[in-house]
C-alpha cells in the first residue's frame, strides 16, 4: 500500500522542524507513485488537488505552493526576521545568479547560507549536501523537478542537515526571468495559473492536458482498490 502524508495548511512553526516537505498535484502524482517509500510530507499544490483531497479525507486542505502566490514570501520573510540561514539549489547558473540578486533585493537582511545550480551528477550531489551541512543552513529550498528534488532533500537530511527542507519546482527559474513576479495579480486572483503557465511555458501543456487526467484516474483506481492510504497532519 502507498502512503501519502499531507499537511493541511502552512504554519510558521514548520520552520522549526527537521523535516522534508514537498508539493503534490495531479502532474507530479505520477512521480510520487514511481518513487520508493519516502519520509516527505506533502502540501496540495493547486486548487484541483486541494479540493479533491479535502473531499476524500473529509478535512479542510488548503492550496499551498512554493511561489509568491502562496508561501514563498511567508517562508523567506520569516527567515529574514528570525535570522535563519537559507540555502538554495536549482536552475541553471545564470538563472540562479539572477534569482539570488532578486532575493537579496527583496530581503536585504536575509542570510543566504549558500546556493548551487541544479545541474550536477550523483558524485557532485554528495559534495553539495556536505556544503549544505557545513553552511549551518536552517532552511533548504530545492528546485530540481518532481522526483529528483524530493530525493535530494531526503538525502540531505540523511547526510546531517538539521533544518527544514522545501521543494520549489520551477520557482527559482521562473522568478529569475520574471520582471516582477511570475504570475500577474489578475491571473492569480482568478486562479488561472495553470493556463498562464501553459502560455508562458508551452512544454507544460502535456503536463496539464495529459498527465493531469491520467494521474487523476490512476489515483481514483488506487483509492477504489484501497491501495492508497492518505493521512492529514496539522
Amino acid at each position: 500500500m502507498v502512503k501519502l502524508e499531507l499537511v493541511g495548511h502552512y504554519s510558521p512553526k514548520l520552520l522549526e522542524a527537521n523535516q522534508a516537505y514537498s508539493f503534490i498535484n495531479f502532474a507530479s502524482l505520477g512521480n510520487f507513485f514511481e518513487q520508493t517509500p519516502s519520509t516527505v510530507t506533502y502540501f496540495c499544490d493547486g486548487m484541483l488537488m486541494s479540493t479533491f483531497m479535502s473531499r476524500v479525507t473529509g478535512k479542510a486542505i488548503g492550496r499551498v505552493s512554493f511561489d509568491f502566490t502562496s508561501i514563498a514570501d511567508l517562508v523567506l520573510s520569516r527567515a529574514e526576521q528570525l535570522g535563519k540561514r537559507v540555502y538554495f539549489v536549482g536552475a541553471r547558473q545564470a538563472e540562479l545568479d539572477l534569482f539570488i540578486s532578486k532575493i537579496r533585493t527583496l530581503y536585504p537582511r536575509l542570510t543566504i547560507a549558500g546556493y548551487h545550480n541544479g545541474y550536477f551528477n550523483a558524485s557532485q550531489a554528495d559534495g553539495i549536501r556536505a556544503d549544505i551541512c557545513r553552511s549551518e543552513a536552517n532552511i533548504l529550498i530545492v528546485g530540481l523537478g518532481a522526483g529528483l528534488q524530493e530525493q535530494f532533500e531526503q538525502d540531505a537530511l540523511r547526510a546531517g542537515f538539521r533544518g527544514v527542507a522545501f521543494t520549489c519546482g520551477g520557482f527559482i527559474r521562473q522568478e529569475a526571468l520574471a520582471t516582477r513576479q511570475y504570475y500577474p495579480a489578475m491571473i492569480n486572483r482568478l486562479h488561472l495559473r495553470a493556463f498562464y503557465r501553459m502560455y508562458r511555458e508551452p512544454h507544460t501543456i502535456k503536463r496539464y492536458l495529459i498527465d493531469y487526467p491520467g494521474n487523476f484516474l490512476h489515483l481514483l483506481t488506487l483509492l477504489a482498490r484501497h491501495k492508497v492510504a492518505i493521512s492529514v497532519g496539522e
